[in-house]
């Protein structure tokens, strides 16, 4: 299911983003050098040799005919295909990736072009928790010592943001060099789920065919973006794992109110209200992460406000979200041994161990695609700080 929805959502991309002139295209092939961050003792263990690899990718040239190509500065679109040897082949393995992307640019000289990039897909790892802790029988393992404990999944996310160097060499040709931070993880959809954090530089080269004929975009009148409110409501589901010893999986929900207003004609602010449901918290786990002993609603629930940022890129909106609980039982039933203890009475923001609890702070890191004027798909990974608590797939509406 998940990786039917990916592919849909990188075939919108592609089909929304390229709706320009056929023949500016290109091809980009790089080489890929970089290495794994070990930010917890699970990836800490994984690490051993330079993350290498390579990309084919095949990007095309923003031309205006829609409005945001000027509004964002006449950027490339492209899709990539990744492959990657993550350093330890045995617990490791190689992962593979597909995914859409844009480059925003920054500085266009006749020596260099210098773009931001982003993106996001789906990636697939060929070793996992599952198939990496077994026994000589083929059991799994209840241990994550020597085996792969960062990914439970074989398909996972596929996140790429950093920085773009151009510099052409010849009719047609240019050198390429990357540098950027790309991210494999499942949501938490499957546990365990530390994710993969890399940080992967590029060099290659790039051929543009129809160089001859190539006249550079300029700009024509586009209506501006009405700098006016809306509003918008987005009702979300899914489900997701908290502890690999248990496994099971739970179902999540979420219900998210914002206001925004466009501060230019590629971006807009808002402030959101939200709500949480997440099932995982019923006292029936393993895991003494957070001191719950009844399955109680009450426990299931968080509620806060969002500070949000977005993108405006036609159909497309992409954004980050940044909240604050103002509802969270759950604060004052973690860490598990001082809440086991006695009862903790924490304010609204207050200091924490993002290893040991989630803490007052949470991140939406989200992709919307309108169906018409009013409707639209949303898609949402929400965090707490660097680790996953689920994927929101959802509807919206805008009033």
């Amino acid at each position: 299911m998940k990786k039917n929805l990916f592919f849909i959502i990188s075939i919108l991309s592609i089909n929304t983003l390229c709706a320009q002139t056929s023949e500016n295209y290109s091809w980009k092939l790089e080489g890929i050098y970089g290495k794994i961050l070990a930010h917890d003792q699970h990836v800490k263990e994984l690490v051993s040799n330079p993350v290498t690899g390579a990309e084919l990718s095949l990007e095309f040239q923003t031309m205006g005919e829609k409005s945001w190509h000027q509004f964002t500065g006449f950027p490339s679109v492209g899709v990539g295909a990744v492959w990657l040897n993550l350093g330890n082949l045995q617990k490791l393995g190689n992962a593979f990736a597909l995914y859409p992307y844009i480059n925003f640019p920054l500085i266009r000289t006749d020596l260099f072009n210098l773009s931001l990039k982003a993106g996001a897909g789906a990636s697939y790892l060929t070793k996992t928790y599952y198939n990496t802790n077994k026994d000589s029988q083929g059991n799994t393992l209840p241990s994550l010592t020597g085996t792969n404990g960062a990914i439970g999944s074989a398909l996972n996310v596929y996140f790429a943001g950093g920085g773009s160097l151009e510099i052409p060499i010849a009719k047609g040709f240019s050198l390429m060099a990357e540098y950027t931070w790309n991210h494999m993880s499942n949501g938490s959809a499957v546990a365990p789920n530390s994710g993969l954090n890399l940080i992967n530089g590029f060099v290659g080269v790039k051929y543009f065919p129809n160089y001859k004929n190539f006249q550079a975009p300029t700009a024509h009148y586009a209506p501006k973006i009405p700098r006016k409110f809306s509003y918008e409501v987005i009702i979300s589901g899914g489900f997701r794992q908290l502890y690999y010893k248990d496994n099971k999986t739970f179902p999540i929900a979420s219900v998210s109110f914002g206001v925004y207003r466009p501060l230019s004609n590629f971006y807009r602010m808002g402030l959101g209200v939200d709500a949480f449901y997440d099932g995982a918290y019923n006292g029936k786990t393993s895991f003494e992460r957070t001191y719950i002993t009844t399955d109680e609603f009450k426990n299931k629930i968080r509620t806060g406000i969002s500070w949000q940022h977005e993108i405006l890129l036609g159909r497309f909106i992409a954004g980050f979200d940044f909240g604050l609980y103002l509802y969270d039982p759950l604060k004052n039933l973690s860490p598990y041994n001082d809440a086991k203890v006695g009862k903790l009475h924490k304010p609204l923001i207050y200091k924490y161990d993002i290893d040991k609890e989630d803490g007052w702070f949470y991140s939406r890191a989200a992709l919307k695609y309108a169906l018409n004027e009013r409707y639209f798909l949303s898609l949402g990974l929400k965090t707490h700080l660097q680790k996953a608590e689920f994927i929101e797939w959802g509807l919206g509406c805008i009033f």
